[in-house]
């Protein structure tokens, strides 16, 4: 079994999307910079370039994109986390929906009455391992106005019923002896001692959620992708059967976190 797993502090970073979601709402709410959407955002990667922005040309950089936007009417970003079979938050069109699906994650960038762009980012990895880097190239199209998604509070229930029953399947798997970083994300998610992973205005319940749905995010990864302690494949879908609703559950709390910015 390969134990070449990332630091634990990689694990629980929220994807790239939420935090571009997050932190550009933020800079509208005059809650932050342009500065700090770029260094949240960011990160270690490579400067992030976007083409396809209304109002420019060819390829632009992050702060022109997020400015352009602006100027086209957009008056929030909302994060999409879509995976096959649930594209919960997508519009549409088709074409762009099986991209969004395809990446994983996606910006909706929209305002009213019916202004709608969605950031689908590109990825790629280089640089050999332990020590990669990444380029980021955001590909702004038209979309169509999001549904309402689930409300904080809803996706906060949602994550709590979901816990408590994968909570005993996690136990019966003892996933912490072959995983101890389990352990150690389940330890932060009871004691809710962790840094708040969201910019200033947002609500305190919003820092929480997100907080915790990263962990159990990170928790549904190891559990689901690693056989360590599934003795037999019968073992593996039954372990498959609780934890993927508890990873839904996370992935649909994270999104109404980093989208509860009032």
């Amino acid at each position: 079994m390969d134990r070449s797993t990332p630091k634990l502090g990689c694990m629980v970073s929220m994807p790239r999307s939420a935090r571009l979601a997050a932190w550009a709402s933020a800079w509208l709410n005059d809650s932050c910079s342009l500065d700090d959407v770029l260094t949240r955002v960011c990160g270690d990667d490579e400067p992030h370039d976007v083409i396809d922005v209304p109002g420019s040309t060819g390829t632009v950089n992050l702060i022109t994109a997020l400015a352009s936007l602006r100027d086209a009417g957009v008056t929030t970003f909302r994060v999409v986390l879509p995976v096959p079979g649930d594209p919960t938050g997508l519009g549409g069109p088709p074409d762009l929906t099986a991209d969004a699906v395809d990446a994983g994650e996606t910006v909706l960038a929209v305002g009213e009455p019916d202004v709608a762009y969605a950031l689908v980012p590109d990825i790629r990895t280089f640089g050999p391992p332990g020590d990669q880097g990444h380029f980021v190239t955001w590909r702004c199209r038209q979309a169509a106005p999001p549904p309402p998604g689930p409300s904080l509070t809803e996706a906060e229930h949602d994550l709590s019923s979901s816990l408590m029953e994968a909570g005993s399947a996690l136990a019966q798997l003892d996933v912490a002896a072959w995983r101890p970083e389990v352990a150690t994300l389940l330890e932060e998610v009871r004691s809710s001692k962790v840094a708040e992973p969201l910019p200033r205005g947002f609500p305190a319940k919003a820092q929480m959620v997100a907080a915790r749905s990263i962990r159990l995010l990170a928790v549904a990864d190891f559990a689901l992708t690693d056989d360590g302690g599934a003795v037999s494949a019968s073992a593996a879908e039954s372990r498959r059967s609780v934890l993927t609703p508890l990873e839904r559950a996370a992935r649909h709390a994270l999104v109404a976190a980093c989208n509860a910015l009032e």
